[in-house]
């Protein structure tokens, strides 16, 4: 049974809305199991050896990952690693400099949860910050409307991808449910 993985973005969680309208699709389809939506660690190492330990654990039966902003940075590394597909929506291209202008207390929008972004978190995004050399593996969604990100860096970043770009929009994407079918599809998820 093959597993598509949900990666949330900076300070949002797995209760995200794209998450929960993924959800409620593949639950409302019999693929509930498939789909999974860890909360990661704000740490980029610590949420990086989460979805490692994640992906092994289902490599064998097939993975593909779908990561907003930060995640979508972080789906991007890892696709590169273990080869597989990825979907990355408003990816935060170059998200060690993004998150420079963040580097002090935070506070996550979802949880609650409390911390403080540092330099040395800012080096750790560093090592993770990896050239595309596998265009084949990703399917790149854009809305211009982005207000958090410019979605020019990602166009750019992704050359070569299979891109959806939609004028208008904004940065957790406007419509995101009209393509959670194809999400499904792309996935290559199916039912017991």
């Amino acid at each position: 049974m093959p597993y598509l993985i949900y990666l949330h973005g900076f300070n949002s969680s797995e209760n995200a809305h794209k998450a929960s309208l993924l959800k409620q699709r593949c639950d409302a389809l019999g693929l509930g199991e498939s789909l999974i939506i860890p909360r990661l660690n704000w740490q980029p190492e610590k949420a990086i050896q989460q979805l490692e330990a994640i992906i092994e654990s289902k490599l064998s039966l097939g993975v593909t990952l779908f990561g907003s902003s930060l995640g979508g940075f972080y789906a991007t590394y890892l696709a590169h690693k273990y080869q597989v597909k990825s979907v990355v929506l408003n990816p935060a291209v170059g998200a060690p400099v993004l998150l420079e202008k963040h580097l002090g207390v935070q506070k996550n929008y979802h949880t609650g949860e409390e911390y403080h972004l540092t330099e040395q978190h800012i080096h750790q995004l560093t090592a993770y910050d990896v050239a595309l050399t596998r265009p084949d593996l990703f399917w790149l969604m854009l809305q211009k409307g982005d207000e958090t990100l410019d979605y020019q860096h990602a166009l750019d970043y992704y050359l070569g991808v299979n891109t959806l770009l939609e004028e208008g929009g904004n940065h957790s994407f406007e419509g995101f449910e009209r393509y959670l079918d194809q999400l499904i599809c792309f996935a290559k998820l199916e039912s017991n």
